[in-house]
């Protein structure tokens, strides 16, 4: 029986970019089960997915002994297909066609260059599709009584402090958003953030009335996360492998930008916006007051509500 090797990041958001080629092979090949390989964190989203006949998790060791155990695990296998992102010693494995990653580029986007590793010339954009069942399991978050009400989905946090647009901007924003006369206004904010990431999404959870706010900091898998952010109405986040979550199902996305690489990582798609720091490339964390300067923001609070307004009026 054929079968693909499709071999993902250990990082959650390179992972999720890589599901719109995980898609298409499906699609083009459905008769053909894919067995996947990636870290941990990343498992949930590659789980009940059709036709991935099985997810298999690595935790990283050291002189990457972890590959010979993944291959142990696989078994003697032909593949009909190996695809794989990480340039690993999977790529050696016995196969039929092999698109095996080289390191990628700063001027092309990801939905491109993954696209381009199988041949493609057309971008191949992240896609997570919750089934009925993931759907129905989240209203223990949200619940049935709110349902008609529009969530504002804000995510905090980021893996690197200087990606980090101050938490009481996020609490500022939400506010002006929500408020009587804002583009959400009533709707419920759901505030994200994983394990350890409290310290930076919390203040805003905490600050917002209890009634208004969903807690999902360090509450959800990244695939529980996936499945609430389709039922949002708009996300704003920090760059981070959530906010390319939130591409993956569709929702309006918003993504501040400023020491990452927006060639790269911007969000993809007509339904996002992209804002970057000014200058480009400095940190979108706040800048400290001395006692011959002002503080001045790299992303301006107002500028951020005026472009988050107009780019959500524009797209409803």
């Amino acid at each position: 029986m054929k079968r693909t090797l499709f071999v993902a990041s250990n990082r959650l958001g390179d992972a999720v970019l890589t599901t719109g080629v995980l898609h298409y092979l499906l699609e083009k090949e459905p008769n053909i089960p894919v067995t996947v390989i990636c870290g941990n964190i990343p498992k949930s989203i590659f789980e009940g997915i059709p036709g991935v006949e099985r997810v298999i998790s690595v935790k990283k060791r050291r002189f990457s002994l972890h590959w010979p155990e993944v291959a142990l695990n696989l078994g003697p296998v032909f593949w009909h297909r190996i695809v794989d992102f990480r340039g690993s010693l999977l790529g050696f494995l016995p196969g039929r066609h092999r698109h095996i990653w080289r390191g990628g580029q700063d001027d092309i986007h990801k939905a491109v260059a993954n696209a381009r590793l199988i041949g493609l010339d057309s971008p191949l954009p992240p896609r997570i599709s919750p089934n009925l069942e993931q759907i129905t399991a989240s209203q223990k978050w949200l619940g049935l009584e709110n349902e008609r009400k529009q969530i504002l989905a804000l995510a905090p946090t980021a893996n690197f402090y200087q990606k980090q647009w101050h938490h009481e901007n996020y609490l500022w924003l939400a506010r002006k958003l929500t408020t009587q006369g804002g583009v959400l206004e009533g709707a419920r904010v759901a505030v994200f953030g994983a394990p350890g990431e409290e310290a930076q999404a919390m203040p805003v959870v905490e600050a917002l009335p209890r009634e208004q706010v969903i807690d999902l900091v360090g509450k959800t898998t990244p695939m529980e996360a996936a499945t609430i952010l389709s039922q949002c109405a708009l996300f704003v986040g920090n760059d981070s492998g959530l906010m390319h979550t939130a591409v993956a199902v569709g929702i309006p996305t918003v993504a501040l930008f400023g020491i990452g690489k927006p060639t790269v990582y911007a969000p993809w798609g007509e339904k996002s916006l992209c804002l970057k720091s000014t200058p480009p490339g400095t940190p979108i964390t706040r800048i400290a007051k001395t006692a011959d300067s002002e503080e001045k923001e790299p992303l301006p609070l107002e500028y951020v509500l005026d472009e988050i307004e107009t780019f959500y009026r524009k797209i409803s």
